[in-house]
């Protein structure tokens, strides 16, 4: 297999990078974070108009038609800027189930609006008691004479702070399903939270909830899809941590190039040379991983675990010692405000626990490549 990117690939790549270098920068980001949205609507239809809002959707479904592997190398340029505009949970969760599970209708309202950058859905699935098992939720639909009622609680909803509507998921006679539920339902309310790397969420509550019939997304395998859309997820929180550890590191590095201590920089010093030659090889296995994960989304569930939670595991472990060093060899300027290299490590520190902890991850692959066959078998395809 070719694991060098395609001309188109790295034109993709240096195009994300270009615009958010030119049109995201840290001033930028900092702003939108302590305005009253939290997210900039312009930006977000710009990347519209850049294609990145139809990148992983079908052309019939009026999308481009790309791979995980061109979500990953947006998701990278997303983690070096530290976008905090909801592409990961509107596009990557949200839009991805409304792709897989809606009925033709549903997509074209939906999805059109989502491409377009005029809407964001938000994916409402967990519950505080959720954890790392997907199908323990205590959400209820009941039917009603013309459609049906929802009733739960969604906590911490990423994206639900700037959503106009919501995949809300409830049991319906003991199955788990989707629903669409517009933000300003009648009996639904939700309160905005800001996050430990500054983007938001919210909180949704949901009493007796009216819905039409053609609120109901389509499909008996709701939840199987809905692990699948998280592992496309945590693949591509995957990628973004690479982007940020890359980030720290040239961030490192030039910095100890223009510090001077004892009349030299610091980057002439052998020990924090050491240190820093540390922190590639870190960046290099954690690439190496997400990139696996990326390969692996489209193989067969065991595969597909493997693949995802095993880069979750090991990126969670070895994000956290580039971004200590690097806080480290910036010193007491590290966490300053005015460089964001506090932001990195917070930003990573919200990755390692979003959609399952790096402990989570490891136990999950430890118990999949408990079977002899998954762990001999090839890494992007099912065992025979």
């Amino acid at each position: 297999m070719d694991l060098n990117y395609s001309d188109e690939q790295l034109l993709l790549k240096e195009s994300a990078d270009r615009f958010l270098k030119e049109r995201y920068d840290f001033d930028k980001r900092a702003k939108i974070v302590a305005s009253d949205d939290g997210f900039d609507a312009g930006i977000w239809a710009e990347m519209a108009d850049l294609g990145w809002l139809a990148l992983p959707f079908s052309e019939e479904n009026g999308g481009l038609g790309g791979g995980a592997v061109e979500i990953s190398l947006i998701m990278e340029a997303i983690g070096r800027a530290l976008v905090v505009e909801p592409y990961l949970a509107s596009v990557i969760l949200a839009g991805s189930l409304i792709e897989k599970l809606g009925t033709e209708s549903q997509k074209a309202e939906i999805l059109d609006g989502l491409i377009a950058g005029t809407s964001r859905p938000a994916l409402a699935h967990a519950e505080k008691q959720t954890g790392f098992d997907l199908g323990n939720i205590s959400a209820t639909a009941v039917r009603t004479g013309d459609g049906y009622a929802l009733s739960g609680g969604k906590p911490l909803v990423l994206g639900g702070a700037a959503a106009d509507i919501f995949l809300v998921s409830a049991k319906l006679d003991g199955d788990i399903r989707l629903f669409l539920v517009p933000a300003d339902a009648a009996g639904l309310t939700h309160k905005t939270a800001k996050l430990v790397d500054g983007s938001r969420a919210c909180d949704l509550s949901l009493y007796n909830v009216p819905l039409p019939a053609s609120a109901l997304l389509d499909g008996d395998n709701t939840l199987v899809e809905i692990e699948a859309a998280y592992d496309r997820a945590n693949a591509t929180l995957a990628s973004e941590a690479v982007g940020i550890m890359d980030a720290l590191l040239d961030a490192t590095v030039s910095y100890t190039k223009e510090r001077v201590q004892f009349g030299k920089p610091l980057a002439a010093f052998q020990a924090l040379q050491h240190r820093m030659a540390e922190m590639a090889v870190k960046c290099q296995e954690a690439r190496g991983s997400a990139l696996l994960a990326t390969l692996s989304v489209d193989a067969l569930r065991s595969m597909r675990i493997r693949g995802v939670s095993g880069a979750r595991a090991k990126i969670g472990k070895v994000s956290r010692v580039v971004a200590q060093e690097a806080i480290q060899l910036h010193g007491a300027m590290g966490f300053s405000e005015e460089m964001p290299i506090g932001a990195w490590f917070r930003r990573l520190y919200a990755i390692e626990n979003t959609f399952g902890t790096t402990a989570d991850h490891l136990k999950r692959y430890g118990e999949i490549i408990r079977d002899p066959a998954v762990l001999s078998g090839s890494l992007l395809r099912e065992p025979a």
